[in-house]
């Protein structure tokens, strides 16, 4: 029976090789490419591929890489990547979009970029002081699981204030063009002597689509909690403008009231 073999020298007749058995594919190409100046660039061509995923590691380097992708192969633009998980001076986050990744010491980090459609994805350096990244790219027709699902949460702001004070609670800008993306916005309030009703207490906001505002009754009982709002949309409500603090703000409730607000929330595009 004739063996058929690859233009490397991987036989195809037994299928895909076995790692039980020991079984390796040969491929002369560099699986890594190293990135030590302004521009360099690590490139993939897609041929169909729906995901990538990228693998970037550095002993020590002070630069900044970013994300691009081309339709024409020749003009790019920049796109978000996901986190899977990304440690920088020991402090690790995972799950979030990221437009660029600045680094200034040990790095290590993997993502994931959506590119159907694409013809090429690249890693560039946009910015470089010192050092080298270490660039590792593969590509996959099948799309990932975790674009099947919502991101999950995971920055969170709560603010408080002193008896009948107003209280805000403000998720700090972004990073450039980037959005926040909320999940859950909680108000409680709790007071320690009775309130009497008899006035309308308007909460509001800034940088929401529309400015969301929610009005609610200020009567109170002694030592009650009232839960003015939990709002959790279907999909995240994501802030008007880019880069800009976004604010939740809660009217003063009268006196020995005080007032709680939760946000839940990620940043990304």
């Amino acid at each position: 029976m004739p063996v058929l073999f690859d233009s490397r020298g991987n036989e195809l007749s037994i299928g895909l090789p076995d790692s039980i058995t020991n079984q390796t594919v040969t491929d002369a190409r560099a699986a890594t490419a190293s990135l030590n100046a302004v521009n360099a660039e690590a490139l993939i061509d897609l041929n169909g591929a729906a995901v990538v995923n990228i693998q970037v590691i550095s002993a020590a380097a002070v630069l900044t890489y970013v994300f691009e992708g081309t339709i024409d192969g020749v003009n790019y633009f920049a796109l978000p990547a996901f986190a899977e998980f990304q440690l920088l001076a020991a402090v690790a986050l995972a799950e979030q979009y990221v437009p660029s990744v600045t680094i200034a010491t040990t790095h290590s980090g993997a993502y994931m970029v959506g590119c159907s459609g694409f013809r090429r994805i690249r890693v560039r350096v946009s910015a470089y002081t010192s050092g080298a990244v270490t660039v590792a790219m593969r590509a996959s027709r099948a799309d990932f699981l975790i674009y099947s699902r919502l991101v999950p949460s995971i920055l969170h702001i709560t603010a408080t204030a002193a008896a009948n004070a107003i209280a805000t609670a403000t998720l700090p800008a972004a990073g450039a063009g980037m959005f926040h993306y909320i999940t859950n916005i909680n108000l409680m309030r709790n007071a320690t002597a009775a309130l009497a009703g008899g006035a309308t207490l308007i909460h509001t906001s800034t940088n929401l689509p529309g400015n969301p505002a929610w009005s609610v009754g200020n009567n109170m009982v002694a030592g009650g909690t009232q839960l003015d709002l939990d709002y959790t949309p279907t999909t995240p409500l994501k802030s008007s403008v880019a880069n800009t603090a976004t604010t939740i703000v809660m009217a003063a409730g009268g006196a020995a009231v005080l007032n709680r607000i939760n946000v839940s929330y990620y940043v990304g595009f």
